[in-house]
């Protein structure tokens, strides 16, 4: 038994590299069983396929292995979080144990699900689990906020009000926090889902009363809103070029397409070979 355990032992540690995550190997004397248990990491699936890959080089039997798997409050905090910021519904769940449920499950099937995708996530998960004391669960606060009309917006605190040109999501949102309306407060307020941002600079364009933050946010959102222009427009001029080459085929002739594009039949062959990128073609 010492062999094996020393074996078992091994590759709970060679699990603990791979993963990251701390395994422990105990062996369950009434079950003649190893239990493998860790906290958050990998699902049951990931972490049995690892095993299976190390096992066979062993010569252990799998059978010999069950798993424990312990998702903690931190994960809880992320998943309710990344769930809130994702979801379109205004309220999905009618009893919180049901969100409850869609937040543990969502921990469950996920790798690693403590690790936030991203800082504002992180920020708003820590938050979260900050004010879980306060709470039955870290998903009744969850499925709180989501009722509420503060929603995640609630937990961002003055985060916002430090100006950090160039950074777009700190644009989007303060630009959000201070001119969404209708859907898009919503939106905001519920799931920090920012309004568009063409939308956005538009509003802060056109406010005369815009503080130096706000024009700095916008001017922020400006490449965004270019390219977003540019990707529409060359969209255009594809389906645009389509269209005239489907009217020619028709057999109409030049006079036709410049009609239908206010242009004369000179100038409807020349916007065609601009559009194709080749030299003007005769005009008839």
């Amino acid at each position: 038994m010492a062999s094996r355990s020393t074996q078992i032992h091994r590759l709970a540690a060679q699990l603990q590299t791979i993963t990251g995550v701390a395994v422990e190997a105990t062996y369950d004397e009434r079950g003649r069983q190893w239990d493998l248990h860790y906290s958050n990491g990998p699902t049951y699936a990931s972490m049995r396929a690892h095993l299976a890959k190390l096992i066979t080089k062993t010569g252990l039997d799998a059978a010999l292995f069950t798993m424990h798997r312990n998702v903690q409050d931190d994960a809880l905090a992320v998943q309710a979080v990344r769930y809130l910021r994702t979801t379109q519904a205004e309220d999905p769940y009618t009893y919180a144990a049901n969100f409850s449920w869609a937040i543990e499950k969502a921990a469950r099937d996920t790798d690693h699900p403590e690790r936030p995708v991203d800082e504002r996530e992180a920020v708003v998960a820590a938050r979260l689990l900050a004010a879980e004391g306060r709470y039955t669960s870290l998903q009744r606060l969850a499925e709180r906020l989501l009722r509420s009309g503060d929603g995640l917006a609630a937990l961002l605190g003055d985060d916002l009000q430090q100006v950090r040109p160039g950074d777009r999501l700190w644009a989007a949102e303060y630009l959000s926090a201070r001119y969404a309306d209708g859907a898009h407060r919503a939106a905001w307020q519920r799931h920090l889902q920012p309004m568009p941002a063409g939308e956005a600079l538009a509003a802060a364009a056109a406010d005369p009363e815009a503080t130096p933050a706000a024009r700095v946010a916008a001017l922020t959102l400006a490449p965004i809103v270019r390219a977003e222009l540019e990707t529409a427009l060359a969209a255009l001029d594809g389906q645009e070029l389509d269209l005239i080459t489907a009217v020619r085929a028709d057999n109409a002739p030049w006079s036709t397409v410049g009609a239908a594009l206010h242009l004369t039949k000179q100038g409807a062959a020349q916007r065609a070979s601009r559009l194709a990128g080749r030299p003007a073609s005769t005009t008839r």
